[in-house]
């Protein structure tokens, strides 16, 4: 009993740490709205998140946790994988999606992650594929869609090009929880994953910033304090509570947590900015925070 209690404890912290991650990734568009208004371009923003969560894990690495960067050359594939095949290329190929179509059906598109997650971690982990997760993947992908008002009439015209962006960027960002849990299985810690992520992402993201907008942006405090905001709580404490809890949870129950992100997202677009919360959207949103529950109270009663 003292370990299956063991277990399920540890199933309700990782399921926490991943809705952490979630809601900071939701509030990504406080800061986003702001630094565009400074005339910054999507690469540019890319390249700020990527470049400064890279150099605050560095410096708080060299002075708290130097072990971290003692990561056996073996294993550099995994957070290579990270860093540029997920981090950079999802978001190159989501904001690609946004120049052709409406964020709604980026959105939408996005959240096919936990699908591919499912998929690629019953390939690369053997991980059983249950009615449970099958209902939660139905369920959470029917939510983003009521969400993101992709259903509401003129927003579902797909072009080939949209539909393999789109996918591109569900792909991309599946793939930081399948990178992340070789990095483990190959007894990387949160911290070593992290920083390596970022180091890789961090690198890639020099060749995207645009110098001179840059440059005339760094006087300017506010400027700052969003680009902080941006690094802080919506890239570095995600990234870290996110892979925290893939150690306590499996691959495809992690994704599906993570969902809650938009949820988060058209709370804050409600408070903050004054959009409306239609019929759609309240469906959305309770079928996401639903199947969460769910898996919560799966566990409970398997304690």
């Amino acid at each position: 009993m003292g370990d299956i209690s063991e277990k399920s404890s540890s199933f309700r912290t990782g399921i926490l740490l991943v809705l952490i991650a979630g809601i900071s990734w939701g509030l990504i568009s406080l800061f986003i709205r702001e630094l565009y208004k400074y005339g910054l371009s999507a690469l540019d923003i890319v390249a700020i998140r990527s470049i400064g969560t890279a150099l605050v894990l560095v410096a708080w690495s060299l002075g708290f946790n130097r072990e971290s960067f003692k990561i056996k050359p073996a294993n550099l594939w995994c957070v290579a994988g990270c860093g540029i095949l997920s981090i950079i290329c999802f978001n190159l190929c989501y904001f690609a999606a946004l120049k052709y179509t409406t964020v709604n059906i980026a959105v939408v598109l996005l959240y096919t992650s936990p699908v591919f997650v499912a998929l690629l971690s019953v390939l690369c982990f053997k991980e059983k594929f249950t009615w449970a997760k099958l209902f939660a993947l139905l369920a959470v992908t029917a939510g983003c869609i009521s969400v993101s008002g992709a259903l509401s009439a003129g927003s579902c015209e797909l072009s080939p090009r949209v539909l393999l962006l789109g996918l591109g960027s569900g792909f991309c960002y599946a793939l930081f929880t399948i990178f992340g849990r070789f990095a483990q299985i190959r007894q990387c810690n949160t911290a070593m994953i992290t920083l390596w992520s970022f180091i890789f992402s961090g690198s890639a993201g020099v060749f995207l910033l645009n110098r001179e907008t840059f440059s005339a942006l760094c006087h300017q405090p506010r400027f700052w304090g969003f680009a902080a905001g941006l690094v802080l709580i919506s890239t570095l404490l995600p990234y870290c509570t996110y892979t925290a809890g893939l150690k306590r949870l499996t691959p495809t129950v992690s994704a599906v947590a993570a969902t809650i992100e938009p949820v988060v997202g058209t709370i804050v677009g409600i408070c903050l900015f004054g959009e409306k919360l239609d019929f759609s959207s309240f469906i959305g949103m309770c079928l996401i925070l639903g199947t969460v529950f769910f898996f919560r109270e799966k566990s409970d009663t398997s304690a």
